[in-house]
């Protein structure tokens, strides 16, 4: 039998002219580009890929933008003992302070603070503000000096 798209007509001698349907393939059957050239069969392709393209909306994006390589870091950032981290980041809230507060807020022992507090200054990310007992410490902005 002939596939073809248009119905067939048999004449029989004895019998009247009647339409035979066209056979018709799903569209899963492989069989239904047998007609089509190879040229024809990498046009349709193409046309198919092309309209995926176009909906699927990946023309239209930009291009993304290339990562940066150095993020800008504050110098506080590269501390990295935690409890000096915790030391800059509440001088860095709060302002100028004294260790005997910084111990008390914190709940650490006031040694501990303390030396902790003359490695933050030796590092220079922070300094010290006064004398004796009045004496409070405090972040540095001005990194321009070591």
């Amino acid at each position: 039998m002939e596939t073809s798209s248009t119905a067939q007509f048999t004449k029989s001698p004895t019998a009247p002219i009647v339409a035979q349907p066209a056979v018709v393939f799903s569209p899963l059957d492989p069989r239904r580009f047998n007609y089509l050239s190879e040229a024809e069969v990498l046009q349709r392709i193409g046309a198919l890929l092309a309209e995926a393209l176009v909906r699927s909306g990946c023309l239209l994006q930009k291009p993304a933008a290339r990562p940066r390589l150095f993020a800008p870091v504050g110098p506080l950032v590269l501390i990295r003992d935690p409890v000096e981290q915790l030391l800059a980041r509440f001088l860095q809230q709060a302002g100028p302070t004294a260790p005997r507060d910084l111990a008390t807020a914190l709940g650490l022992n006031r040694s501990s603070v303390a030396t902790k507090l003359k490695r933050l200054c030796a590092c220079g990310h922070c300094e010290v503000v006064g004398k004796t007992r009045a004496a409070r410490y405090r972040i540095r902005t001005d990194h321009d000096r070591n």
